[in-house]
């Protein structure tokens, strides 16, 4: 719905201003299932993926400004609880460009991103549902006014992210691209969490022995997985080219590769992450005179590592160095 509001306000503002503005509206989408075989294998708990962006640029002489918003949603099923998990997050990005050349060009990007709240019910202990849902072994009642805005669920988890980007472009003429970006970027990631598990202050509760451990001690170990409330952040080197190579009058045969270099920075790792990523985007385009269609197919070489910050914390850390991959779609009108 937010990205439908936003495409009707491009649509009248660009008919308004399209006597003296160039420019593209951009539509896309993007999955991932399970189920399909024929992308790269994705750990057993994951369910399905999507992600669907909403673009818009316009150009007025040497200057240029884009809006893009995007709304991803990445969903988990597990044998223990919690048995479901399901992150949802918005990215808003807002780029001013500056037209050196005809074929150079610098921007400066502001990006934020920032995930629906999280509230999972119930924690399995090595068997020892502790929560509110219907299976639970054991439930939590505390009266504590900071406890409210859980709503009768055991924990909840709030996070997001803002960078800044800047970017410079290059138009090239070979066989391997015909456009080479280089930008710098750094982005302060943030994440807070509340639980009564924290509280638990009955000895005989933590000091239970459940397969030759305490609860207390099991209880601790989750709860440093949780991601960490300190701030931090991320410096990255981002790489980018594109190239398009014609089959018909109207066919062309396209990819985007992305490269890139990060330091984490204060970020307190558990297990060993990658410290870089790479992205290829190949597919096929149709264009019919101011209106393209592509369809696509994206691949990951560590995941979704400094493509969607949302996705780094101590909780699923150990994914960062998986294939993962989407396919989708995409329409942009020009005018």
């Amino acid at each position: 719905m937010r990205i439908c509001n936003l495409l009707i306000f491009a649509l009248v503002f660009f008919s308004v201003t399209a006597h003296s503005f160039s420019g593209y509206v951009m539509l896309s989408t993007n999955a991932t299932d399970q189920s399909w075989n024929f992308l790269p294998a994705t750990p057993a708990s994951f369910d399905t993926s999507k992600k669907n962006d909403f673009e818009a640029f316009v150009l007025h002489k040497n200057y240029g400004f884009l809006i893009s918003t995007s709304e991803f949603e990445l969903n988990a099923k597990r044998a223990t609880e919690p048995k479901t998990l399901n992150l949802t997050a918005t990215k808003d990005i807002y780029e001013f460009f500056y037209l050196l050349d005809p074929g150079s060009a610098i921007s400066l990007a502001y990006k934020k991103q920032v995930s629906e709240r999280q509230y999972i019910d119930c924690y399995a202990f090595s068997g020892l549902v502790i929560g509110s849902c219907p299976g639970a072994d054991l439930t939590l009642r505390n009266t504590n006014e900071k406890y409210e805005d859980l709503n009768d669920s055991l924990l909840f988890i709030d996070g997001g992210n803002e960078a800044l980007e800047l970017t410079y472009r290059l138009a090239v003429d070979n066989f391997f691209m015909d456009e080479f970006s280089l930008g710098f970027e750094v982005t302060d990631i943030t994440y807070s969490w509340l639980t009564p598990l924290e509280d638990i202050r009955a000895g005989f509760l933590l000091n239970l022995n459940i397969n030759g451990q305490t609860l207390g001690t099991r209880i601790s170990n989750e709860l440093a997985k949780l991601p960490q409330r300190k701030g931090w952040s991320s410096a990255q080197l981002n790489f980018n080219l594109l190239k398009s190579f014609d089959l018909t009058q109207s066919i062309s045969f396209f990819y985007d590769l992305d490269f890139i270099y990060m330091d984490h920075g204060d970020y307190q790792r558990i297990n060993k992450i990658p410290d870089s990523n790479f992205k290829i985007r190949s597919g096929l385009k149709y264009t019919l005179a101011n209106i393209e269609l592509s369809l696509f197919g994206d691949f990951y070489k560590n995941n979704l590592l400094g493509f969607e910050p949302i996705t780094l914390n101590q909780r699923i850390e150990h994914y960062s160095s998986q294939n993962f991959g989407s396919i989708g779609a995409q329409i942009i009108f020009h005018f």
